[in-house]
Order: C-alpha cells, then structure tokens, then sequence
C-alpha cells in the first residue's frame, strides 16, 4: 500500500486494533503467532486464541521448543506436536492434558526426534470429541471398558509405538465403534495381528507397515474397502473381508533358506519383475538355497516365460525343474511379443546350476518352445530336458514346429538332452 509515490506504510497502521488483535491471534499460523508476539509489546500481550495447533516444524530449535510448550489459552480443534520431549515432558503433558479438556478434534504427538519412547500417563476414556489420534514415539494406554472414550474417533494412527498387543488391538476396536482407518507403522508388535472388526459399520482402510516381527494377519471386518501392507511377506485371512477393492502389498526383499519349493503360477504373479507406476520392480525374493522348484500353471494366468525366468534367475543354486501344465495353455499375448521377448533376449540370466528340466503336459504350442530354447540358451549345466504328453488323452495337441525343434537341437551341444516321452 502506497500513500505517495515515495513513501510507503505498515499495513496495520490502517486497520482498526480489534482486527489486528484477531489477526495475530487467531488466522495466523501458530508459528507465525510465535514469533510476531515479541516483534512488539502490544502483540507479546496478544492472547492466542487460534483453535488449530500446529508445532510440528519447530523441532529444529530448543529455545523454539521451550517457549512453545508455555502458550496455551483457548479452546482447540487440532494439535500437533513434534518436538524432541527430553527436558520438557512437564510441559508437554500439562499441555496435552490442557488440550484434551478443551473440546480436542484431532491430536498429533510425535517425539521420533529423541532417541528416548515418551511415556503419556494420560487417560484416553476422558477423550469425548477426538476424532484423530495419530501417536508416534510413545507408551500410552487404551482402556478396554470405557463408556465415552474414543467413540467418535475415526482416524487411529500409531507410529513406532514400542509394544503393541492384542490386547490393545482389541480395546481400540471395542471403544472406537466409528473408526474409518487404523494405521500402524514401524511398531513392535509378536505374533498375530488379529483385527475384529466385524460389528464396525464404518470401517475402511488399514495399514501395516514395516512390522517384522508379526506372523499372520488375520482380518475380520465386513466393511473394509482397502488394505496396504508394506514389509516382509506374511500369510494375510482375507476369509471374512466382504468388501475389499483395493489390496496393495509392497514386499521387502527375502532371503530364504528351504531347499524344495512346489507353488502355483500366483506365486509367480506376486513375486516376480512387475511394472509399478511405469517402473520395473525388481523381485522381492532371493532363494539361496532353493535345490528343486515345481510349478503348476493353472488358468486364468499372466505368466509366461518372462515371469517364469525373472524368478529362476534368483535361484543361483537351483538344480531341478519342474513345470506342469497339463491342465493350461498359455496365452502370452502382445504385451510378450513386444516387450518381454525383447527383454529376456538382452537380461543377463544366470542358471548355470540348473542340470534337469521336465515340462509335464507338452502339447507343441510355440510358447513351450519359448521356454525350450531358455533353458537350452541359458542352463549351461544342463543334462536332461524331458518333455512329457499330456496326461489327459482328449488335450488339444498344436501342430509340431520341426524347424523351430531343430532350430534348439542345433543349439545343444549334446544332442541326446532333449526327451519326448
């Protein structure tokens, strides 16, 4: 604002005081709040009054920390806290009790910034009108009787929590009868995780989150529209889950020691080289000590050779291969043909412990002497391919390819590897 061509003035020297009071109390970010407050004595004497708290970027300065645990006047919607708790947990608890008796809607606590969990020896039944209630780096309790505590919560969000039980588990979903979403990331929690669910109408999303030292997952909620998992894999009971949409699972990478594997071509599905977002995923497993693998393929199906030789390429130990598919005829595609074929012709696969390769179910189709000329071009260790009719005698049999056959027996160089039987 301009009141000459040379001179300029402050903006609040043209609006009336009560609107600068209510400006500076109650519109500005509570950051901003701070800091304006000792620009002048007439904004120190100001008192705040916004209803939404938000303190989660002043972590970085400790004088910022301590002064911001010493504000706190009016009613509250929404409080966040993220803040490195050691010297100050007087201060932070008072303030949160202060917060929870004054109509709180949603509270964020994070002390992740110290190395120390943050005990809360606060009493979640009192909490009649919070609806998010998202933890992280902390102890806190959840009472497993309450008659008013967290009925109205929808949002539950539980970060690095350090020991998570079933208990617990089972007193937040016997108090929050509207929870909408339950997240829980980076928590200690042993065993099963077991959510029931079955009587929440309102009930949506769940997330798990890097939790390793779960076994199971086990769902039983009629309502549940989306599940995202993030970590190593774990057998999940989708049994009583009526009205999933969307189930994402992003696994971390395993190692593992058995030596015999014998699966189905899901298993392939999910673990294999997959485009995410326009990027290649690299497989999640690596089967160190796998001797044997045998797959059955049954219909529908995506897999072709691709998905087959991404996995065996990380089995640097494999011997003993054993595809059936008497019962499937594969459909490779156009997706195959202009793209996979391209990529298994220029990937590097490694396959050399490989001595033994039976293909149960044989019937000439041109994607099976796909798979013929990969083990022939790539298992170099290789003393046996045995190709086997298949068991049902009305199977539909393609007509033989003897050129495409000779073409791969050219390749060997033993020519007695290759078996029709």
């Amino acid at each position: 604002m301009l009141e000459s061509s040379n001179k300029k003035i402050k903006v609040t020297e043209t609006l009336p005081d009560d609107l600068v009071d209510h400006i500076m109390s109650v519109c500005l970010p509570i950051q901003s709040v701070l800091r304006n407050r000792f620009v002048s004595k007439k904004f120190k004497s100001t008192e705040i009054r916004s209803r939404y708290l938000d303190f989660s970027k002043i972590y970085s300065v400790r004088c910022s920390q301590l002064r911001a645990v010493s504000f706190i006047n009016s009613e509250i919607n929404r409080f966040v806290l993220l803040l490195n708790h050691i010297g100050v947990e007087d201060k932070v608890l008072s303030w949160v009790n202060t917060c929870l008796g004054k109509n709180i809607q949603e509270l964020v606590l994070d002390f992740s910034k110290s190395n120390t969990v943050f005990e809360i020896p606060v009493d979640f039944s009192a909490i009649e009108t919070l609806t998010v209630l998202k933890l992280g780096w902390c102890k806190f309790k959840i009472p497993d009787n309450s008659p008013k505590g967290l009925k109205l919560l929808k949002t539950l969000v539980l970060t690095k929590i350090d020991r998570v039980t079933k208990e617990m588990i089972d007193a937040i979903f016997t108090n929050c009868i509207h929870l909408e979403t339950f997240e829980l990331i980076k928590c200690q929690m042993y065993g099963i995780l077991s959510i029931n669910a079955r009587n929440h109408k309102k009930f949506r999303l769940l997330v798990v989150d890097s939790m390793r030292n779960l076994l199971d997952i086990k769902l039983d909620s009629p309502t549940l529209k989306c599940f995202k998992y993030y970590g190593y894999v774990r057998k999940v009971d989708f049994s009583r889950v009526y009205a999933i949409k969307e189930a994402n699972f992003h696994y971390k990478r395993t190692y593992t020691r058995f030596q015999v594997l014998a699966t189905t071509n899901i298993f392939l599905e999910a673990f294999t080289y997959r485009y995410i977002d326009g990027n290649m995923r690299n497989p999640t497993f690596c089967f160190g000590n796998l001797q044997e693998f045998q797959i059955c393929f049954k219909a529908p199906s995506i897999c072709n050779l691709f998905v087959i030789a991404g996995f065996l390429n990380q089995c640097p130990n494999l011997k003993k291969v054993l595809i059936d598919i008497n019962d499937f005829t594969f459909e490779p595609g156009v997706f195959w043909e202009v793209h996979h074929k391209k990529k298994i012709q220029i990937q590097n696969y490694r396959l050399n412990s490989i001595k033994f390769v039976e293909i149960m179910g044989y019937k000439n189709h041109g994607h099976e002497l796909d798979i013929m000329e990969f083990f022939v071009r790539y298992a170099k260790s290789l003393e046996k391919l045995t190709l086997k009719k298949p068991r049902n005698p009305k199977s539909k049999l393609f007509e033989p390819n003897d050129a495409r056959i000779n073409h791969i027996k050219s390749i060997l160089q033993k020519k007695d590897l290759i078996e029709f039987l």
